[in-house]
C-alpha cells in the first residue's frame, strides 16, 4: 500500500488504514512532530489520513518524503488495521466494504425523499415532454411548456439539495 497520496510542495497527504485508529495517528503526529520544517498537521481518523504541511522553501518535497517514511512508517506497520466492528461503526467505510453494511433503520431523512422526488418528477416531465412534442396532439405546445417548466422546477430542487456539492 502506498502511504503518501498526495505530495505537492509544502503539503503531503498520508493515507493508511492503521490511521483510522486514533493512537495510531496521535503517534504518527508525534513522531512527525520532530521534524524541523513540518509547519502544520491535520489527522482525520475517519479517512484514514493525515495532512503534513511543511516549510517548502527549506526541504524538498522527496527529502520530506523520504523523512515521512522513515519516521512513520514502522508506526503503521506495527499497528493492526481497525476490525469490521471498528470500521462498519464509523461512518466512513471502504468502498468494497460499503455495500455489505447494513442501512440505518427509520426514515430517510427528508433531503433525501424530497431529492428523490424530484428525480422522480424530472424523469416523468421529460418523458412526457418529449412524448407530446413527437405525437403533437391537440394542445401540444401548453403540454409541452407546462411539462417543461415542471422538468426545470424539479431540476432547481435537485440542485438546491446537492448545492454544497456543486461549489467545492
Amino acid at each position: 500500500m502506498n502511504l503518501i497520496v498526495s505530495s505537492i510542495p509544502g503539503r503531503l497527504r498520508i493515507r493508511h488504514n492503521a490511521l483510522r485508529q486514533a493512537a495510531t495517528l496521535k503517534s504518527m503526529e508525534d513522531h512527525l512532530r520532530d521534524h524541523p520544517a513540518v509547519r502544520e498537521m491535520r489527522g482525520n481518523p475517519r479517512a484514514g489520513s493525515l495532512v503534513v504541511q511543511y516549510d517548502a522553501r527549506h526541504t524538498a518535497p522527496a527529502d520530506m518524503e523520504k523523512a515521512v517514511l522513515e519516521r512513520a512508517w514502522h508506526d503503521l506497520e506495527a499497528a493492526e488495521p481497525p476490525s469490521d466492528a471498528a470500521r462498519a461503526k464509523g461512518s466512513q467505510a471502504t468502498p468494497e466494504r460499503r455495500s455489505n453494511l447494513p442501512r440505518r433503520k427509520g426514515p430517510r431523512p427528508l433531503r433525501m425523499r424530497v431529492n428523490r422526488v424530484a428525480k422522480v418528477v424530472m424523469l416523468v416531465t421529460l418523458g412526457v415532454s418529449l412524448a407530446v412534442a413527437e405525437l403533437r396532439p391537440r394542445g401540444w405546445k401548453h403540454w409541452h411548456a407546462t411539462t417543461g417548466w415542471a422538468f426545470v422546477v424539479a431540476l432547481a430542487v435537485h440542485l438546491y439539495v446537492y448545492r454544497r456539492h456543486l461549489v467545492r
